[in-house]
């Protein structure tokens, strides 16, 4: 017999028997069995209800069962009846196996399926499928020995193909619409299960694919498996067909319910977090741009500690522009990078942006992985360590030490190369080498979940307490080789106590006071004696050259507003300034006494035995009720006030001058603003001059008026309140 007959033979055989199999087929099958036992095994594993109508078994041209109108009961009290729906079932049958008693499905396919997922008010959800356990029947199971054995269902791949999923929680008060057009189970006999699944959002579309091993042992126990599951997930995101980020997500898990002994890598890049949104619509993240991600997380919880906080073992993270609502208007970032290799390596930081349209950049590490993770996931006071370097083109600030914890200790080294943001009026600041040694804590903890919902209260419970100081400060042309002063920054207050600012010709000392505990913030000025040279003062406030030497200066001020021009405006306080061994300017004194100078011994430069000045400021009077200024030929006494937002004078001042036995005296007013001032003489009881003429053998012992007068300047609190 040839091979061609034989083959053909054979063949013929076979299709008889497959044909007379399939011919048997439908009375072989108990479907009402398989329903009942489908129904009983479904409702004791997950406690719902499973219908299903229309249940057909074809033979030709394959093998397969088909079904409609598939319904999974909610929980109760559910707000939809169902909480799974499909519209058709499809699975084609392995005949093979039926002789086993086993229904062998190589395809499941469910199309039009819809899923509702809820959570209650109280926080119940309906996905938590609660197993029912019955007490056992012994004569029903007896009966069934006899009678039947139970059928086995093994299925190799699931299809699902039109998938809606709504999402409403009540809880939260969120809600969400998915919709799958495609999803894929492969292999699920075996240990490596894959799948495949695309879907959309709103905008948004996504792909989710990968593999998982020892799959069916993880869905067997609620509890922790021997054998660690293996998984791989891609998911790769669209927006408008534009793909704008894929993550890849791998590692093990051994509880799939309460997510227990992970360890994770997650890797991947997205163009703008701010697309998620369109996918995830209440997630409201923020706009970062370009992100690269790279990280290793593992669950570190164990029977000791069950509730152990999980263990981050690398992160890698480069971020581009980011704008969000918890960085201050005036900052923004323009790249961000941070590296940690492993647990016990420093967590290294690159930081660009603007604060105030002024670049700066950080380069620095914020301690080891290990401690930062440990700050940042438990409820405790942690110390943060921080080292590192912040530059612009304005200036230039080095940190070193630690943040918080029982025992914070900071090091920091500021250069202000040119700052005259809030200082306008003032001048431009440039200052070199200013330290700052002290303490920074917090009254809080430094835990992650903290700082997402950090307000501007939070950052006022910060304190510090140390110590400033500099060997290089520029106000302007004044250049200051000393700077030293304490500070403490508590109760939303600032206090620079013993405050110094010092060079070769001056030495300011004080204390200042900052406060915002209310709006506007306040500022108080308490100026020890203080000395400068007086032509200082003379150029900032355009005072004509009357006086020239060194003058101390001291009082009390206060003021409240935003900046220095708001300062200026609200200004209050006394103020004390005295000099002796200094030199009257004779064209000084005429531009503002005018005429009456014709009656004073004046020379381009007189010695002066004493310059007393005491002054009440308000915010737009500034009244003097001491006005001295004394030499061996003449003295000046005078009192009267000066409209500062005019600059107008309203000065009286009365001359005692000493010419041998002669003294002479015609009371001087001065009106006019400061830069033309203009001069008139007062009547002195109906007489404009007054002549004495002593004895010629006696002269006249003049008049010490300067003792009274720097009392009066060095005292500047006791001067009488004017409103």
């Amino acid at each position: 017999m040839n091979k061609k007959k034989v083959i053909l033979g054979s063949c013929g055989i076979i299709f008889c028997l497959i044909g007379g199999s399939l011919f048997a087929l439908d009375h072989f099958v108990d479907r009402k069995m398989i329903l009942e036992q489908l129904y009983s095994n479904v409702e004791k594993q997950t406690g719902r209800k499973l219908t299903l109508t229309n249940l057909d078994i074809h033979i030709f041209p394959w093998p397969e069962i088909q079904a409609s109108q598939i319904t999974l009961s909610n929980m109760p009290n559910g707000k939809n009846p169902d909480f799974i729906t499909a519209g058709h079932l499809k699975a084609d049958l392995n005949i093979w196996s039926l002789w086993q008693k086993k229904i062998h499905f190589q395809t499941i396919e469910l199309s039009d399926v819809k899923i509702y997922l809820e959570r209650d008010a109280q926080g119940k959800k309906n996905w938590d499928l609660q197993s029912i356990e019955k007490p056992k029947d012994i004569s029903a199971i007896d009966a069934n020995k006899v009678s039947r054995r139970k059928w086995k269902w093994q299925f190799n791949n699931v299809q699902l193909l039109n998938v809606e999923c709504w999402y409403d929680d009540a809880y939260t008060h969120k809600n969400a619409h998915l919709i799958f057009t495609q999803a894929e189970l492969n292999q699920l006999e075996s240990n490596k299960v894959k799948f495949n699944i695309n879907g959309s959002h709103h905008h948004a579309d996504f792909t989710i694919s990968g593999r998982v091993s020892h799959f069916d042992e993880l869905l067997e126990n609620e509890g922790i498996v021997s054998q660690p599951v293996k998984f791989q997930v891609n998911l790769t995101q669209y927006i408008r067909k534009q793909n704008i980020g894929s993550l890849r997500v791998s590692g093990t898990l051994k509880n799939l319910v309460q997510i227990k002994g992970y360890d994770i890598t997650l890797r991947g890049t997205i163009l703008n977090l701010n697309d998620l949104n369109q996918l995830l619509p209440h997630a409201n993240l923020p706009s970062i741009e370009n992100i690269t991600l790279s990280t290793a997380i593992k669950d570190v919880a164990s029977d000791n500690d069950p509730v152990a906080k999980p263990q981050i073992n690398q992160l890698q993270l480069h971020t581009g522009k980011i704008k969000a609502d918890f960085l201050p208007a005036d900052l923004q970032l323009t790249s961000t990078e941070i590296i940690a290799n492993d647990l016990n390596s420093n967590v290294n930081t690159q930081i660009t942006g603007q604060l105030y349209g002024t670049m700066f950049r950080w380069s620095g590490d914020l301690g080891s992985l290990r401690s930062l993770q440990n700050n940042f996931f438990f409820q405790t006071k942690k110390m943060l360590s921080v080292s590192g370097k912040l530059t612009s083109a304005n200036y230039n600030l080095e940190l070193n030490g630690n943040i918080g914890g029982n025992t914070p200790s900071l090091d920091v080294n500021l250069n202000l190369l040119k700052y005259n943001n809030y200082f306008k009026g003032i001048g431009d600041i440039n200052a070199q080498n200013i330290k700052y040694t002290g303490k920074i804590t917090a009254s809080f903890p430094l835990i992650l979940s903290f700082f997402m919902h950090m307000s501007n209260e939070d950052l006022y419970n910060i304190y510090t307490n140390g110590k400033l100081t500099s060997n290089s400060i520029k106000v302007n042309q004044f250049h200051f080789d000393n700077f030293s002063t304490n500070v403490a920054w508590k109760n939303k207050e600032l206090a620079l106590t013993q405050f110094q600012l010092a060079n070769n010709v001056s030495n300011f000392k004080g204390n200042i006071l900052y406060s915002i505990k209310q709006a506007p913030p306040t500022i108080t000025i308490n100026l020890k004696p203080s000395s400068f040279p007086m032509k200082w003062m003379e150029a900032y406030f355009a005072i004509a050259n009357v006086y020239t030497g060194q003058v101390t200066i001291m009082g009390d001020f206060f003021s409240k507003g935003y900046d220095w021009q708001e300062w200026k405006n609200n200004i209050t306080g006394k103020l004390g300034l005295l000099g002796t061994d200094g030199k009257l300017e004779a064209e000084g004194l005429k531009h503002y006494i005018g005429q009456a100078a014709s009656t004073l011994p004046l020379k381009e430069s007189l010695a002066t035995q004493c310059l007393a000045v005491r002054a009440q400021i308000n915010p737009e009077i500034l009244y003097f009720d001491t006005l001295t200024l004394q030499t061996n030929q003449f003295a000046l006494n005078g009192q009267g006030d000066l409209n500062i937002p005019d600059q107008k004078l309203n000065l009286h001042f009365t001359p005692d001058i000493r010419l041998g036995a002669i003294s002479a005296s015609a009371p001087i007013r001065v009106g006019g603003t400061l830069s033309k001032p203009y001069t008139t003489f007062d009547k002195n009881k109906n007489k404009v001059f007054s002549l004495n003429i002593n004895a010629l053998t006696k002269s006249v012992v003049p008049t010490n008026y300067c003792k009274d007068a720097l009392d009066k300047a060095r005292n500047p609190l006791g001067i009488s309140l004017k409103k």
